[in-house]
């Protein structure tokens, strides 16, 4: 048998199958008809970070406080205020929803689209079962602050990662010096302090040395924290004994000059408000005019910073989102991003 006449022989075995099946009163299966979004433009969460692209062929994920979707078709129903229940946790996410994104065509980035009340604990959980399924760019759905309700944009970011809920991380990509921060303290200082601020620290008259920088972005109730650390310094040399004068007598430690420590970590703290403030220019347009945003720029806006995320488990997912845009905003350099777990 030729080829030719093989491959005629199977399409006339698909015809005379899909014959028998209207003829058996059976139909063939149906794509599953796509629902209408679940959530609306103006749920979506405040950011500065909103420039992004939106991918062809993405994999869609939306969350509202009452249901979780894949590609439009529902994986979580009746949820309580965004809680996926504890039974659907496991190591390597969430069950069902890790079911649905393998069993969906394969894609290079996830787009989120979730509703600003969603819990984090909720979707730090997403992007765990994603990260499972070898999803690390992911782009979330936000809306520019001062914008109109009708307009929206992309949080688009690369390397997501999720951690532990206790322990040190280990960031995907490259490390920075812990000098990096210290030798713009002062500036960001400054920029602290020019904003509706809770507390800003200020620089060291003793900065530390060596090791390398992380930064830490914390946020509960109406209180933002963005924290600077200091990793893997090396260790402090043991002071030198003097020279003994006596045979057979010990020499005596060198006396040590008393002072404060050096610091290992700058902190400033910041009122929710101040991740989504705007001004109007004389011109009547409405742009960032974030303290946050003038703060990171000296360390983190021309170079990628390991930066750690960290809230409660029942935080709004829109103060963490809004927080990340205003220290990353349109025009910086994306993180490098873990998302800890909520213990």
């Amino acid at each position: 048998m030729t080829l030719r006449a093989f491959r005629l022989l199977l399409g006339t075995a698909a015809l005379t199958s899909s014959a028998c099946l209207v003829a058996c009163g059976e139909s063939a299966p149906e794509t599953p008809v796509e629902l209408p979004p679940i959530v609306g433009t103006a749920e979506l969460p405040l950011a500065f970070r909103n420039d992004g692209n939106a991918g062809s062929g993405a994999l869609r994920i939306e969350a509202s406080t009452a249901e979780l979707r894949v590609n439009g078709q529902p994986v979580y129903t009746g949820l309580a205020r965004g809680v996926v229940a504890d039974s659907e946790h496991t190591a390597e996410g969430l069950t069902q929803l890790l079911a649905a994104v393998r069993a969906a065509p394969a894609s290079q980035q996830a787009n989120i689209t979730l509703a600003g009340m969603v819990p984090y604990e909720t979707a730090v959980r997403v992007i765990q079962t994603l990260n499972t399924a070898g999803y690390h760019n992911i782009a979330f759905a936000v809306r520019a602050p001062g914008s109109p309700l009708t307009s929206s944009g992309w949080m688009t970011l690369s390397n997501v990662q999720t951690a532990p809920a206790t322990g040190p991380v280990t960031f995907a990509t490259g490390t920075r010096p812990w000098s990096d921060f210290t030798a713009r303290w002062a500036d960001m200082y400054d920029a602290c302090r020019a904003g509706n601020y809770i507390d800003c620290d200020g620089s060291p008259r003793v900065p530390s040395v060596g090791g390398e920088v992380q930064l830490t972005l914390w946020s509960r109730g109406q209180g933002l924290q963005m924290r600077f650390n200091q990793l893997n310094a090396p260790e402090a040399e043991a002071p030198v004994g003097q020279v003994a004068m006596i045979e057979g007598v010990p020499s005596a430690a060198a006396p040590v000059e008393e002072g404060p420590p050096p610091d290992t970590n700058g902190v400033f703290s910041f009122r929710y408000e101040e991740a989504t403030r705007t001004e109007t220019t004389p011109a009547g347009a409405v742009q960032a005019h974030s303290a946050i945003s003038e703060t990171a720029r000296p360390v983190c806006g021309a170079a990628a910073c390991p930066t750690l995320v960290e809230a409660d488990g029942n935080t709004p997912m829109m103060r963490v989102l809004s927080f990340i845009g205003a220290t990353f905003p349109n025009g910086a350099m994306a993180p490098n991003l873990a998302l800890r777990l909520p213990e």
